[in-house]
Parts: structure tokens; sequence; C-alpha cells
């Protein structure tokens, strides 16, 4: 379980970064030492060839000052004899072999052809110069390689090696080499190699263990998060996640969860409503009904007792229609299945014709319902939808005014949208329920217990409506002086 927790996999991330970082930064230490070790190297061979070829030209003209006083010596100008620069060579050579040298750098000089004609005492067997390298060289260019040779002792190792030609009058006279072993580099570069092969992995585990404290510390307000969630039931939806005192995204999480935690609660307590009231309702009416009807087998009733029963029953069998049907709108809402027909709809007429109908039911009560619809409002939608969604108001609108109100019903439109207003001045909506008339099954706290009828589906059956029409519906109301509902719909459907 552990292994695939998120602070498993968090772990895991950063320890790869971390590795990949450190690594990164290894190779990257080892490269530039690699490079300014050999080219300091470099640098060391080349003054120290520079050195041979000045320490050499400095004999030779220390011999053509002499030769002032000996007219039969050649001048440096003539240039020396093999002979004689042999025994330059030589004797500069008897010279180094005296002075001590740390870097232990050999020294040898070649010929033009490549063949050795002095070297440093104690001079490491190297292969020679190849024809390629030689071309190079008597081209006058000065050249490093690093190749495999063996000591006077007969280890085996490799060496640097600087060749640089001394020319004159535009030719090659003599070419010195400068040799130095690269073990001394070699042992920085390994013991360097050692230290990261040592210090990156402990430099991992290390980091690895403040930063798994770090993310525990980090989830710990997460865990206590799921602690309290697994302490929900239905039972006790009033329970709250405790808030951290921070305003980062654990902050936002909980406030979240709180969020979702208080719609459950009040749509499981809208649910455990409809069901009391619901029974009540359909109790009550249905117990009626069967005694009606066992009452009309029992004995013989004259045409309007019967009539009245008849009717009687009728009204409650419509209010189970009508229920019945909310539900089934919202049914197919919820899982998708409803198929809006889109065609162009002459809301204003589609208006006058439902308050047409509800008259008759407005006028049992005594109340007056106004129309005032604007000319030929077409817009796009489904038109048996619609219906449904001024009748949903309209029958709201009259359950809830009192005898001798008035209920009255606008339709305007402007460039882009429909709307449609119904106002009443019924009982009104208290200003701590607005928020929650259109949650399904919700009924105002104070027409719970009267004759109203409702069952609470009606408002959050037009909310769908009008939500699937990508429209908007909000209320406006003073408690005790009415409510006006008010819907605005796109002419043009955009779906």
């Amino acid at each position: 379980m552990f292994f695939k927790s998120i602070r498993f996999k968090v772990v895991l991330l950063y320890i790869i970064i971390l590795t990949i970082t450190l690594l990164s930064f290894g190779i990257i230490i080892y490269g530039s030492l690699y490079k300014s070790l050999y080219d300091d190297f470099d640098d060391l061979l080349s003054s120290k060839a520079e050195g041979v070829v000045n320490s050499i030209n400095a004999y030779w003209q220390a011999r053509d000052a002499e030769a002032d006083y000996d007219m039969a010596a050649p001048k440096a100008s003539e240039g020396p004899s093999a002979k004689e620069f042999m025994a330059i060579a030589q004797n500069w050579v008897e010279e180094k072999r005296k002075a001590p040298d740390p870097m232990s750098i050999f020294v040898q000089i070649l010929s033009p052809a490549g063949e050795r004609m002095i070297s440093s005492k104690l001079m490491p067997r190297i292969p020679s110069l190849d024809k390629e390298d030689m071309e190079d060289v008597l081209a006058g260019e000065e050249s490093f390689d690093t190749v495999r040779g063996e000591t006077f002792d007969g280890r085996r190792m490799k060496f640097r090696i600087c060749t640089r030609p001394v020319t004159e009058d535009g030719r090659v006279v003599y070419i010195a080499q400068t040799v130095g072993p690269v073990e001394l580099l070699s042992v920085a570069l390994k013991n360097l190699r050692l230290i990261l092969f040592v210090m990156v992995p402990l430099a991992i585990f290390f980091a690895a263990m403040p930063g798994m404290l770090l993310i525990k510390m980090t989830l710990r307000p997460v865990d206590r998060m799921i602690n309290t969630l697994r302490r929900i039931t239905a039972e006790n939806l009033k329970l709250k996640i405790h808030i951290p005192d921070t305003r980062d995204e654990v902050r936002r999480l909980a406030d979240t969860f709180n969020d979702m935690i208080e719609r459950l609660d009040r749509s499981f307590s809208s649910q455990q409503r409809f069901i009391r009231e619901i029974s009540q309702e359909l109790k009550s009416p249905m117990q009626a009904f069967k005694e009606e009807l066992d009452t009309m087998l029992a004995k013989e009733f004259s045409l309007p007792e019967s009539s009245a029963v008849l009717s009687k029953a009728s009204k409650e069998l419509g209010r189970f229609s009508k229920l019945i049907e909310n539900l089934l709108t919202l049914s197919r809402f919820d899982s998708n299945l409803l198929v809006l027909e889109i065609k162009k709809v002459n809301l204003s007429s589609l208006v006058e014709s439902v308050a047409g109908n509800m008259r008759a039911l407005a006028g049992e009560k005594g109340i007056d319902l106004c129309l005032a619809c604007s000319d030929k409002v077409i817009l796009d939608g489904d038109e048996a939808q619609l219906k449904q969604l001024v009748i949903n108001l309209l029958d709201n609108a009259v359950k809830y005014t009192k005898r001798g109100g008035k209920i009255t019903v606008t339709v305007s439109k402007d460039n882009r949208q429909a709307t449609v207003a119904v106002s009443d001045t019924g009982i009104g909506i208290p200003e701590d329920e607005t928020d929650y008339i259109f949650d399904r099954f919700y009924q105002v706290a104070r027409t719970r217990n009267n004759d109203s009828g409702g069952f609470g589906l009606g408002l959050s059956s037009a909310k769908s409506i009008v939500e699937e029409h990508k429209g908007a519906i909000s209320v406006e109301s003073q408690y005790g002086k009415g409510s006006t509902f008010i819907v605005t719909l796109p002419l043009s459907y955009p779906g």
C-alpha cells in the first residue's frame, strides 16, 4: 500500500531528480577538472619545450660571443654544425640532469627526420612520430598527444607529449619534445571519481531523510482529512474537516471537501424530507381515495355524490401524475437520456397558451393572472420542455399566492436573449432560503405543513430545463410580499 501512496511517489520522484542533479553536477565537475588538468599540463610541457629551445639558443649565442675572439670559429648566423649542435644540446641536458624536477618532465631532441639525437637521463621508451604527425611537425605546428610508453624499469603507463618544431629560414632544424607521465593527473581524477562515487550516494541518502520528513509534515493535514472523512456517514454529515491556518492548496482542498459535505448534507436532508413528506402526501389521499371507492362499492350513491368522489379522485391522480412527470423529467436530465428537439418556437404564443390554461386554476383561488408579451419572441428550443417550464413556474406562483392575489407574466427580448418573468404577490421566500429553492425536494419552511400540495420538484425541474437550453434562472423575493422568477434564454440555441 505504501508503494502506491502519493508519499512514496513524491519521495521517489524527489530522489530521482536529486540523483540526476547530483550526477550532472559531478559530471560537470569531473569534466571541468579533467580539461583544466590537461590544459595546465599541456601549458607546462609547452613552456618546458620553449625553455629547451631558448636554452639551446642561449648556449649557441654564448659560443657566438666567444667567436669574436676567435675568428676561426663559426658565427651564430652561419648556424651550428651537427656536431656542434649535439655538443650544445648535450651540455644543456647534462646541466638539467642535476636540477630537481618534481614533475618528472623528460626532454629529447629529434632530428628533422624524427630520429632521437639526445635525451634526458632515464628517458622512457615512447613510440616514434608516425608519418601523419611528422607531416604536421614539419609544417611547423606544435602538437600534443597521449601515448602509452614504458619507463626505464619496465612499467607501462601513459605519457603526455608536447612536440615543438624549431625552424630557421622556413625549414625545421630540429624537434624538441617534452614528455611527462599523466599518472599524477590520473591519480587526481581517480580520487575525484572515488569522492563522487562515495559522496553522491551519501548526499542522496542524507537529503532523502529530511525530504521524507518534509513530505510527511506536508501531507499530515491530508491524513487528518482522510481520518475525518472516514468518520463521516449519513448520520453525521454535520461533521466538518479542520481548516488549516494557511493559504495553500491544502486549505483549498479542505474548503472544497467541506463545501461538498455541505451539499451532500443538504441533498441528503432534502431526500429525507421528501421521503417523509411524500409518504404523508401519498398516504392520506390514497387512503381517502380508497375509502371513497370502498364506500361507493358498498352503497349506492346518487349521480352528484359519485361525481364529487370521482372529481376528488381525479384531482389527486392529477397531482400524482404531475409528480411522476417531474420525477421522470429530472431522471432523464440526470442520465442524459433526454434529447431536446430544437426548432423555432414562438415563446410569446407558448406563454399565452399556457397562461390561458392556468387561468381556470387561478380563478378557483380568486387570483388575477395578467399577461404582457412582446410580439413574436422567436427562439430555438424544445417546445414541449419550454411549455413544461412555463407550467411549473405558473403552477408554483398559483400554489403560493393567497386568494385575491395577483400574478403577472411578461415576455420580452433584446438582441441576444429572451426573458420570461413570473411575478406574484404570494407568501415570498425568506432570504436565507433563496439559495436552496432550486434544490431537488426542497420546500420553503413556512409552506411545508400547509395545503399547497407541492413536492419540491417543480422549480428543480424548471432549472434543469433552463440549463439544458443554455439559459439561466433566478429569483427576487421579499418575504410576505411576493416573488419574481426570471428566466433568460438565448434566442439562438448554441448547442
